[in-house]
This record gives C-alpha cells, structure tokens and sequence, in this order.
C-alpha cells in the first residue's frame, strides 16, 4: 500500500502564536517550528502557553528533526519544553540557531539537541525529506520559507513573510530561487495568514527609517527613548546608523535587548558605528542619548514599563522626553499598552506611538503580497496558516479569488490531520490538542478547572468558612468566616449571621456538602459567586 503524507498542526492555526506544524510519512516525521504564546489577559499568572506536543512525544521514534523558520519567540521559543522530552537534531540557519543555543543552554537543556545550520537554496535531507530553505523578508535577519520535498510530491511552508523591495538590512524574499525549486509544480502550499485583513501591501520597512530619521532631526535637545521589539534586529541596525548620523549616543535597557544586540554582533548581522554603544549610566548630555528600550507592549517587568511606573533603577521620566514606541500592539495587549502611554504621558514625556506617525511596520505581508505568493507557487492545493480563525478564512477567499477552486482549499485547526497520496487530499481522524500552560515551574499542571477557578477570584474573590468540629466530626463551636476581595464583612452582619445558621442547619442534617450550599446562599443573598471553600478545624 503506498504511503501517504499528513500535515498535522500543532499550533498556530486559529491563534497568533504557538506556531508547531508536524509532516509525517510512514515512519519518519519532521516537525517545522517550535514556538510560544503570550497569554491572554484573563490568564491570571501564566506566564507562556506551548503548543500540545505529546503527540511528537508519543512518536518520538519517528522525528527525524526539528526545522525552524527563523528565530521569534512564537517559532522557536517551546524548544526548551520539548527537549525536556525528546532529544532531537534542529535545523536552522545561523542566527536562528544562535538565539535557539542561547534558549537552551539558560534552561540547561543543550546537551539534548544537535544545531546544524541550514543553506538557503542548499537541500539537507531528513529520512524521505528533502528540505531546501529560501530566503524571506520579515522583521528578523536570517528568516527562511521552506521547499519540502516528499515522496508524494512538493509543500511550500512559507514561515512568517513580506515581499518588501527595500527591506531594512536588505533581505528580499527570494521568489527568483521559490520558482526554480518549484518548476515541476507544487502539491501544497502551507502560507502565512497574519495580515489576511489588510488590503494592499505592507508598507516598507524603509518608511520606519525615514519617520525616525525626521524625529531625530527633529528632537533638538530631547533625551530619545525608543521602545521596540528586542528580535527587530533590523530596525536595531537602522536604529544605530540614525543615532550615528544625528550625533547620539546609543545605550540600552532590558535584558533581553542587551543579549540579542551582543549575539547579532558576535554573529555579524548587526554592525555597530565605533563608539555609539555606551554604558546606561555614561555621562551622556540628554541632546546626545538615545536609549533602546524593551517593553513596547508594556510588558509588567519590561524597561519602559518600569520607567512609566517610575520603578526603573538607572532612569527617570520626565518633561524633555521623546519616548517613541516603534511597535505594532499585539492583538491582546491594547489594555495594558494604553495603560503604559497614559503613565508616560501623565509624567511629562513627548510620547510617539503607531496612530501619530509610522514608527512601525508589520513584518507580515497584506493581501496583494499574499496573493502574488500564491500566484508564485500555484499549489494544487492550499492550507491557510499562522492567524487566528478571521485570518485563515479570508486567506482561503483570497485563493478563491485568485483562481483556486474551493474544494482544494483547506482551513484546518489545531490537530487536524490533512493527508495527501499526491493525487488527492481528504481529513482523518482530528488528534486531541490542548493549551499547555506554564506557570513558573509548573508546566502543563494548570487545568480549565484552576483557571477558571482563578477567572472566579479574579472577579468575586472568595470565602473561608472555619468549621470547628470534634474528633467525631461533630460541629463544636461557632463557625467563622473570612473573606477576600468579595466584600467588606465588617459591614455585613446579616450575610455573616446567615452563613453561620446555614452552616449549622446542614450539619444537623447530616449534611456535609457545606460548599454548594454557601455558594447558593451567597448568591441569593449577594448576586456573587466568590469561590467558597469549607476548612473543617478539629478542636
């Protein structure tokens, strides 16, 4: 019987994150990107959320290696979790490897993977994989789209990509290269949906660098402050040729910045004018600094998160400054960023931010380039990839529209199983996925029951009843009660004296379901449904 190749998302589809694809034949298996999610505003202390990998825990056997896009957090970033589990040989090209070996070695995982460096336009095989990486334009050097041969026939995983013709740093995605790897013709296509909203193309990285350029001219005295994405290493670059060209000098904030600026150094892809980098502290007049700066969407532990919230050790903010955020908000984040802006603001800074001026770009392409993508390839057949519902389905129209017939066109969900023989494609049997929450060290240990217990603290709090009782579990005194973030029970005598008799009349009816019964009288009484929890104390 022939074998047949199953692409298998793991992440990524329906969300904007967590991106974990897995291509299976026979007994072999690949896996093409390994990424994290932040959490959503009502996911009280989670700190990431991974895509479910058991399944490639389960057929550990078959992984013949992990292949990685390029090196954001949300395609790289679930790599120490899973190693945890499996040991695997990854794939990437250098800068990419440079920040997943940096990833590895802080969670002490290293030792349980090999790094071998990928070619653009060069083949490496994995078992039946013939795996050719092409060259990308997005937000972060070294990023790759990916031709995968298989014994049934071509897949074009696109990864993350813009067809911008003057892209800072000046990496094109390189369609001259995806036609000649792709002439005999394409099965499917597996295409980035991110901006599947938004008509037109992307705007140039080139207009950021011209907006700052302005600004900086612009600034005069002004200490510049300029908040970005610690992976937007090309806008780094263009970022501390600016500074050059308008005299200033560049110091930075934020761990995560300070790491990636002094790998990109150590690795070549970011070249620093001599004696622009100071220290944060140098004696440097406020009309020659220019600080770089995390927390451009107002992460709580970020740089300039704490500079708002006048909680920064080295800075403070005050009237004189020009804080520019040259970041588009996260889908999510809009809260906590507007919460950020307002603190600025209310000490006094100049702030610059995505409605004012075009400070930043996405690194995704719009429908037109999504579009010429498509008319690039010509898959026979197509998958939406890497967006939330919206996204996938208005990709989907787009190919539609572009001459796909519908039936070939696929909008998948996490877990789906798509397979092909090479001839045609139908769905099998979905696998169940889940949400694997982290929670400091817990890791997959937080349930929908805990969280949603947490969403219920979040908004009524809760109650502890004390329940004295004897060793014969009899009721021994009067019961007491405690409450947080419900109401203020000095000044609820009737609720207290109620929840004390109803505590009493289920014990003499030898009932001990204490819980659900609190919980229906406080909320006839209150409209509320704090979180109860009976606590028996034996006297």
């Amino acid at each position: 019987m022939a074998q047949k190749l199953r692409i298998i998302p793991l992440g990524g589809l329906g969300e904007i994150g967590k991106n974990m694809t897995v291509y299976e034949y026979g007994r072999n298996m690949i896996v093409v990107d390994c990424g994290v999610m932040f959490p959503e505003s009502d996911m009280y202390g989670i700190d990431l959320v991974l895509p479910d990998y058991s399944y490639v825990v389960q057929n550990q056997d078959k992984l013949r290696g992990i292949v990685l896009t390029h090196g954001h957090m949300d395609h790289i970033a679930a790599l120490p979790y899973l190693l945890r589990e499996v040991k695997a040989p990854i794939y990437g090209t250098p800068l990419t490897l440079g920040l997943v070996e940096r990833q590895l070695r802080e969670k002490n995982v290293f030792d349980r993977a090999t790094l071998t460096t990928l070619t653009q336009g060069e083949a490496t095989h994995l078992g039946p994989f013939q795996i050719t990486p092409f060259a990308v334009a997005h937000s972060i050097p070294d990023s790759v789209g990916l031709v995968i041969d298989t014994p049934v026939g071509k897949i074009v995983h696109t990864g993350d990509y813009k067809l911008d013709e003057t892209p800072a740093g000046g990496y094109r995605t390189d369609l001259e290269t995806l036609e000649r790897l792709t002439r005999d013709g394409v099965l499917a296509m597996f295409g980035d949906s991110t901006n599947a909203d938004r008509p037109g193309r992307t705007p140039t990285e080139r207009v950021v660098g011209e907006t700052l350029d302005r600004l900086l001219s612009q600034a005069g005295d002004q200490r510049v402050i300029i908040a970005t994405f610690s992976s937007l290493l090309a806008r780094l670059q263009e970022i501390m040729h600016l500074a050059h060209k308008h005299g200033r000098h560049v110091a930075l904030t934020g761990r995560s910045l300070v790491e990636n600026v002094k790998l990109a150094r150590d690795l070549g892809y970011l070249d620093v004018p001599e004696g622009v980098l100071v220290d944060i502290e140098a004696r440097v007049p406020p009309s020659k600094m220019l600080i770089l700066s995390t927390g451009s969407q107002g992460e709580p532990r970020s740089a300039l998160n704490q500079m708002a919230n006048d909680q920064h050790r080295q800075l403070k903010i005050g009237r004189g400054d020009l804080i520019i955020i040259s970041g588009g908000t996260i889908p999510g984040n809009e809260e906590v960023v507007g919460q950020m802006l307002n603190k600025l603001f209310e000490r006094g800074a100049n702030v610059i931010y995505g409605p004012m001026a075009t400070v930043h770009v996405s690194g995704h392409g719009s429908r037109d380039e999504m579009r010429a993508m498509l008319e690039t390839v010509k898959p026979r057949y197509f998958i939406p990839a890497h967006g939330e519902a919206r996204h996938l389905h208005l990709h989907a129209q787009l190919a539609v529209e572009a001459g796909m017939p519908a039936e070939r066109v696929f909008v998948l969900k996490n877990g789906a199983r798509w397979v092909t023989d090479g001839a045609n494609a139908w769905m099998d049997e979905p696998i169940a996925v889940d949400e694997v929450l982290v929670d400091g060290r817990l890791i997959g240990e937080i349930g929908e029951i805990v969280m949603r217990d947490r969403r219920r603290l979040s908004q009524d709090g809760f109650i502890v009843a004390l329940i004295p009782i004897n060793e014969h579990r009899q009721l021994v005194g009067e019961p007491q009660i405690v409450s947080r973030g419900f109401i203020y029970l000095n000044g609820a005598d009737d609720l207290l004296a109620s929840a004390r008799q109803e505590i009493k009349r289920q014990y003499r009816r030898g009932s001990h379901n204490l819980q659900r019964a609190l919980e229906d009288l406080v909320y006839r009484e209150t409209q509320l449904r704090p979180v109860v929890l009976p606590q028996y104390i034996q006297v």
